[in-house]
């Protein structure tokens, strides 16, 4: 089966599906990638362990010990270390579980690596996501003992892929930001090899994404000109993931009604020449699968959006009933159908044979899977579809299901304080916000949920000062101790900082501002002279 765990680049922003999604393409927007995708890590952290309570596969050998021990044994076996962030409770994180590291082909390849699991909520862990620049669930990287970056990998590919990259991993190669970096140098040819890391690298995992989108989507651009010419799924994955990357730099744009500029013009025709060979549109579902509004918006500025609807959607048919696949990938499939008719379409209606379609597909495979890790990326993806159509009846009734047989329940919570609110049930919205801070697990985690408790009591009861001052001294108490203000939790800091100083943006809420900037500023005291995330914490509402 081919497996295109989809990983998350983001989670999604609002309260619902907010935890890790098909594109855990939010809490960390890391579909903007850098150019340079993998610089020279700064001192890693000496603390951290490694739980091998919570190791992913059995038949693994993963490493028992701290990430340091780990690199000091790659270097004495003269192995790379093959890396896996993630958590416990991402369904993303569940199906790759499921669809690759319980094959007996991975398990024999990973022998051949020093295989580290790092989870989100180990001790240090989001110190380490800095170092290796991670943020979203679940991200493997492939490294060198000396902890330069070989190779970074969605699962969004099929098996023989993934295989083909780790086998590349395994030669000797050069880091792939010299790869990347030789494209601005020159015009020589790329290598077949070096083609085919770049489009199997995973650009949306990068957390230093945002900094220069453009560069990259020009500089893969380039690639993909320079790349043999039979190299053409290599080309074609490349010149798609810079459409993507190029279309969400120029999303705010775009939304204002500016044209896209001639390098998006460019890479739009490009794809839409790709759709319509069938091999490449199954070799590349997963990077077709990353593009969204953006790109639809860009695209029909030039060119003709029911020719592009009838391809793109003839394109996701070929995935979405290729049974080689994954049932989940084949969900993305129809998901990404939607979106495109939404996008594309001036009613911006979903016809009734697709969301027909769409529903009966949930119900088809949903009541075929047993398996508890598969179960739970079928259930994230048939939420993506659901959210989409607007059924918010029956994502409630899915959410509700699984929270009462999942190991980690306070995920789907989320899923229904966002279906109430947006049903218009503020108090049961955020009763379970509460409740799914409350049960929530881990330091990284219990911020998370945190943060979306008091980001839904700030919009559903702004008024309210006494319960978001209580909610928001409890969730900032969660970052009172070593190596917190890291990584993803970083981020969701920020944005926490960024939704108070909206509310308090008249000043109305300025006692409770100075209350929860008094309480960073004794939890940034403690921090270790020196230590990096000690600019974070101390601009944490600083002069709101």
């Amino acid at each position: 089966m081919k497996a295109i765990w989809i990983a998350a680049a983001a989670l999604m922003l609002n309260a619902g599906l907010s935890g890790c999604s098909k594109r855990e393409t939010g809490t960390v927007s890391q579909r903007r990638p850098t150019a340079v995708a993998a610089p020279t890590p700064r001192v890693p952290p000496r603390s951290g362990s490694l739980d091998t309570n919570q190791h992913p596969s059995p038949g693994i050998a993963w490493f028992n010990g701290s990430v340091d021990a780990a690199f000091d044994q790659a270097r004495a076996e003269n192995k790379p270390v093959f890396l896996y962030w993630g958590a416990s409770w991402c369904p993303p994180c569940h199906q790759l579980k499921a669809t690759v590291f319980s094959r007996p082909d991975f398990i024999e390849k990973s022998r051949l690596f020093v295989p580290v699991y790092l989870d989100g909520d180990d001790p240090g862990a989001q110190k380490w996501g800095d170092v290796f620049h991670v943020t979203g669930y679940p991200t493997v990287v492939i490294l060198r003992p000396d902890r330069s970056e070989l190779a970074r990998i969605s699962g969004d590919m099929d098996l023989g892929a993934y295989g083909a990259v780790l086998d590349l991993a395994l030669g000797d190669v050069r880091p792939v930001s010299d790869v990347l970096a030789s494209v601005a140098v020159g015009g020589a040819p790329l290598s077949r090899d070096d083609c085919r890391r770049l489009a199997y690298y995973a650009w949306d995992l990068d957390d230093a994404a945002s900094r220069q989108p453009h560069r990259l989507a020009l500089s893969l651009s380039r690639a993909a000109r320079r790349c043999p010419r039979e190299a053409r799924l290599e080309r074609a994955r490349l010149v798609i993931s810079a459409a993507a990357i190029q279309a969400d730099a120029e999303a705010s744009r775009l939304k204002a009604r500016a044209q896209p500029s001639a390098l998006l013009r460019t890479l739009s025709r490009e794809v839409y020449g790709i759709l319509d060979d069938r091999d490449i549109v199954l070799g590349s579902a997963d990077v077709l699968e990353s593009v969204d509004e953006a790109f639809f918006t860009a695209a029909k500025r030039s060119l003709r959006a029911p020719d592009l609807e009838r391809r793109w959607n003839s394109a996701m048919d070929a995935v979405a009933n290729d049974s080689d696949y994954a049932e989940a990938d084949r969900l993305f499939a129809v998901d990404s159908k939607i979106e495109a008719v939404k996008a594309l379409d001036p009613s911006g209606a979903i016809p009734k044979p697709l969301a027909a379609d769409a529903e009966q597909r949930i119900s088809l495979v949903l009541a075929g899977v047993s398996d508890e890790q598969e179960r739970a990326g079928d259930v994230n993806a048939a939420m993506n579809i659901l959210d989409d159509l607007g059924d918010v009846d029956r994502a409630y009734s899915i959410a509700q299901h699984e929270m009462q047989t999942s190991k980690s329940p306070y995920y789907y919570m989320l899923d229904l304080a966002d279906l109430e609110e947006k049903r218009g049930h503020k108090d049961l919205a955020i009763g379970w916000l509460q409740r799914a801070y409350r049960e929530s697990q881990g330091p990284a985690t219990r911020f998370q949920w945190g943060t979306e408790y008091v980001s839904g009591l700030v919009r559903m009861r702004p008024n309210d000062d006494a319960e978001i001052r209580g909610a928001a001294l409890a969730v900032l108490g969660e970052l009172d101790g070593p190596d917190r203000i890291y990584s993803r939790t970083r981020v969701r800091l920020e944005k926490l900082d960024s939704s108070l100083r909206k509310w308090n943006r008249h000043g109305r809420h300025a006692a409770t501002i100075v209350v929860l900037r008094q309480r960073m500023r004794g939890i940034c005291a403690k921090l270790p002279a020196g230590d990096p995330a000690h600019a974070a914490c101390v601009g944490f509402l600083a002069k709101a």
